[in-house]
Order: C-alpha cells, then sequence, then structure tokens
C-alpha cells in the first residue's frame, strides 16, 4: 500500500508539472512577445510564472495534497506570476509614452528582488517611476499647478488596473525636495506634495486602500544641491508599485538609511576654500606655554560663519579639501530583499564626508485611506553594544565624546540624538569641558553602519563626525572629524571611538 501510494503521489506531480507547462505555454504568458520587446521581459515572465506555479502547487498541497487541488494551485500561481511580470511591462511602456506626449522628465525602472539561491535569476517585484518637478508644484506649494494637475492625470491612469490585472498591488508616493531651506521645513512640504499626488491617483480609480504616501524632504538626493544648476533635479515624486504590503515594507526600509544616498549631499553652499599659509599658520600654532590647552584664536576682524566658533581647536589634522574621505565607500549597501548595486560599480561612487552634508530628515509613511502611519519596524532592540553607550578617544591630547550612541538593530536607526563633548588639553590635565547637543544620521550598510554627526552650536569646537561601526560587534572601524580653523576653511583629523 505504501509504494502504491508513493507511486499515485509521483503520478500526481508528473501531472502538475505537465499541466504548469502548459499553463505557461497557453495562458497569460502566451501573449508575452505581443507585449515584451526584449528577451529578459520574456524571462522575468517565465520566472515569475514558474516561482507563482511552485507556491500554488505548495498551497494547493498543504490543503488536502489531492491531486486535483494542486492542479488548479499551479494554473493560478503560474497565472499570477507572469501576469504581474506582463503588467510592470505594460505600465514601464505607458508611462515612457506619457512621458513624451506631456513632455514630463520620467526615469522609470523595474525593481526587483534578490533569487533564492546566487544563481537564481532576480524576479520582478514592481516598479519606480522618478517625475521630476518642472513646474509641478509653485515654488514652497503643495497645490498643483494646472500643468501639473493635467500631468498627474495622465501618469496615474497609467497605474489604474485594467481589466484582467491584478488590483491588489500597493503603490507609494514619496515626495523629494532640494536641500535648500531647513530639513524640517522640507520634509513637511514633500509630504504634503505626496499626499497631493496619492489624492489624484484616487481619482483615477486607484482604492485608496492600496496608497500610502510619504515626505522623505531633501534626505534622498540625486543629484548636488550645491550646483544651482543641479539641484533641481532632487525636485521630484516618486511613485512605486509593488506586489503587495509586504513588498511595500520592504521597499521602505530597503531606502531608508540607504548609503546610495551618499553619492550627493544636503549642504547648499560650496565646501570651505582653503586659506592662505599665513591665516592657516596663525590658526594652527600652538601656544607658548606647553601646560595651556592647544587653541587658536582667530583674528578679531574675521567675519564668522558657518560652524567658526570664538576658540578654534588643533585636533593636527589636515585641510579636509587636500584628504581623501574614503569611509563610506567601505560600507556595501544592503540587500533588504532586492537586488543590489554591482561591488565595482558601488566602489566607483562619489561619496561625500559630512563637512558637504547637512542633517537629513525623513518622514514616516501614511496609509491615504486611514491617515495611519504604516509600522515598518520588526523590532526595537539595539545593535549589540550601540543601547546608548558612551564612545570617546583623545585626537591631539583632546578628549572627544560621543554620548549617548544609540542605534536600533531595525533599519539602524538613530533612537537617541547624541551630544559632542570636548575636553580641550585633557592629557594636560585640563577637565573642563564643551558640551553642544548634535543630530545623528545613519546609513546601514550589510556589515556596518556610517553614523553621521552634527554639532548644532556654531561655536562648538567640531562641526561633524563621522564613525563607520560594525553591525556584528560593538567596535568603531574607522572615523574622522572635521573642524573649523577659520570662517572659509575645515580641517580633518582621523577619530576612532572607544566605547566607554
Amino acid at each position: 500500500m505504501t509504494i502504491l501510494r508513493k507511486q499515485s503521489r509521483s503520478l500526481a506531480f508528473r501531472r502538475t508539472a505537465l499541466v504548469i507547462a502548459i499553463s505557461l505555454g497557453i495562458s497569460s504568458c502566451a501573449s508575452v512577445d505581443q507585449f515584451v520587446n526584449s528577451n529578459s521581459g520574456t524571462i522575468n515572465c517565465i520566472a515569475g510564472g514558474l516561482l507563482g506555479a511552485a507556491t500554488g502547487v505548495a498551497a494547493a498541497a498543504l490543503t488536502k495534497g489531492n491531486e486535483g487541488a494542486m492542479v488548479t494551485g499551479a494554473v493560478i500561481g503560474a497565472a499570477a506570476g507572469c501576469g504581474l511580470a506582463l503588467q510592470y511591462k505594460n505600465r514601464l511602456q505607458k508611462l515612457q509614452q506619457l512621458a513624451r506626449e506631456e513632455n514630463i522628465k520620467l526615469q522609470v525602472e523595474t525593481l526587483q528582488t534578490q533569487g533564492s539561491s546566487p544563481l537564481a535569476s532576480p524576479k520582478d517585484a514592481g516598479i519606480v517611476a522618478q517625475v521630476e518637478d518642472r513646474g509641478m508644484f509653485p515654488t514652497g506649494s503643495a497645490t498643483l499647478s494646472v500643468d501639473g494637475q493635467r500631468q498627474v492625470r495622465k501618469l496615474a491612469s497609467a497605474f489604474a488596473a485594467k481589466p484582467g490585472e491584478h488590483a491588489s498591488t500597493a503603490i507609494l508616493v514619496v515626495g523629494h525636495t532640494d536641500a535648500t531651506g531647513t530639513a524640517e521645513s522640507n520634509q513637511k512640504l514633500s509630504q504634503r506634495r505626496a499626499r497631493a499626488v496619492a489624492s489624484i491617483l484616487a481619482e483615477q480609480g486607484i482604492p485608496t486602500e492600496r496608497m500610502y504616501f510619504q515626505g522623505a524632504g531633501a534626505s534622498r538626493p540625486i543629484a548636488n544641491n550645491a550646483d544651482p544648476l543641479l539641484r533641481g533635479k532632487n525636485r521630484r515624486v516618486e511613485i512605486v508599485e509593488v506586489n503587495d504590503k509586504d513588498m511595500l515594507v520592504k521597499r521602505i526600509n530597503a531606502e531608508q538609511n540607504n548609503p546610495k544616498y551618499l553619492a550627493h549631499g544636503t549642504a547648499t553652499r560650496a565646501p570651505r576654500q582653503p586659506a592662505s599659509p599665513a591665516m592657516r599658520s596663525k590658526a594652527t600654532t600652538p601656544p607658548a606655554k606647553a601646560n595651556v590647552p592647544t587653541v587658536a584664536q582667530a583674528p578679531a576682524n574675521t567675519p564668522r560663519s558657518g560652524n567658526s566658533g570664538s576658540a578654534m581647536v588643533d585636533f593636527g589634522g589636515q585641510p579636509a579639501l587636500a584628504s581623501n574621505w574614503t569611509l563610506g565607500r567601505a560600507i556595501t549597501p544592503k540587500s533588504g530583499g532586492f537586488t543590489l548595486i554591482a561591488t565595482a560599480q558601488a566602489a566607483e561612487m562619489p561619496m561625500g564626508s559630512c563637512e558637504a552634508d547637512r542633517p537629513r530628515q525623513s518622514g514616516a509613511v501614511f496609509s491615504l485611506a486611514t491617515g495611519q502611519a504604516l509600522d515598518t519596524r520588526t523590532t526595537t532592540d539595539y545593535l549589540p553594544g550601540y543601547n546608548n553607550r558612551v564612545w570617546a578617544n583623545v585626537v591631539n591630547g583632546h578628549l572627544v565624546t560621543l554620548s549617548p550612541v544609540s542605534i536600533l538593530r531595525d533599519s539602524a536607526s538613530v533612537d537617541r540624538q547624541p551630544f559632542i563633548e570636548v575636553v580641550i588639553g585633557y592629557e594636560q590635565g585640563n577637565r573642563k569641558s564643551i558640551k553642544s547637543s548634535a543630530v545623528a544620521n545613519t546609513y546601514e550598510g550589510e556589515s556596518q553602519v556610517l553614523y553621521r554627526v552634527f554639532s548644532q552650536d556654531p561655536k562648538a569646537p567640531v562641526s561633524c563626525i563621522d564613525v563607520v561601526f560594525s553591525k556584528n560587534n560593538s567596535e568603531a572601524k574607522d572615523g574622522a572629524l572635521f573642524y573649523p580653523v577659520n570662517s572659509k576653511e575645515a580641517y580633518t583629523a582621523r577619530f576612532v571611538p572607544i566605547r566607554a
């Protein structure tokens, strides 16, 4: 009897495999070539169909295990997997057509998930459309212009479900701004703009239950904010459509604190220029008495701006412009379940230090239907060793402290903001400190986190700090602090803190 049951089960699986092959050949995938103009689209469709078929078989087998249920599950799964691949392909073609008709600056790409093994092909998980704001919104306003309303309505028509399409996908609208203005005001403005665009998508018949919106402000630049001719590219609306809500959460977490956005900073001015040799000598010459903390006073007639303060501390560094900042390049971007940029390509990405950056602020994701924030966290635990600890080290005789360093395990988010404390002349016995509040941003890689801290006190001896922490153990791998030597030039020194 056992042998007969095994033979029957084997026959059922062989028949199911035949049905899968037939369904891939004569169902929705049969019309792939009518819609897809490249081999990659066909491959993705077949891959999606196979995945869907396998899912259908597994689901049916877990029910009653009978052959009919398995066959039905296979057909449904194959059609679903293949249908989504075609749906995304059609979306991209429609968006590109509308962009040409309306003269919209638009970039579209397919979002893919990693295969189950290194040899497995990536699978389509959704699409991303970046729409550049070319008069879509008046400056500082979240009200769409007349042209903007027309353009968004046409773009919305590309995302409205057609007969026979899957209507269970999730859609996220993300607003982005350039870095002019404060991080807080940019985040709020981008959120209102994202909601305005999402509302028009809903007007075109997309159920609000499938729609979400987010204001990312200036936290994810794709162009140089310090160049007035380029910073406008950062003003954009991003529309993301993915398979389902679970995939949406993966996308949100993958974008949050992603080091790929280190390629461009949020500073709207050019980096400080090198000072004259005379000014540099005056700013870094130690005082005459050995027992006096190493502090250089700027000339009384020197104008002060940026982070320049009354006391400029010599940390024994070199001009920031003359140093080769490479900390960010050591961080491999996290996958978050999606395909990664090639390693060689990642190593070539330009990445700026904190000196060319400013604090960034990104908002939560909200449901358009309920107005409630989407919970994207899986845990509130800390990364090992980063639960509000004190980190410090001596730099050229001065004690520099970061406290508390508070990094959550989930997306390496900052839990508590730190302060920067400097004890000038610590090794000479001084214990009087200069303490300033700070704002920290994090950028998460596969095994490391860039912890970027900005002083909020314009008179602080340190303007900003970059530290690369290990995710696997409580250890700083590398780091650098930046400090002003006058009103126009910044210096940098190596700073690798130790956990106290």
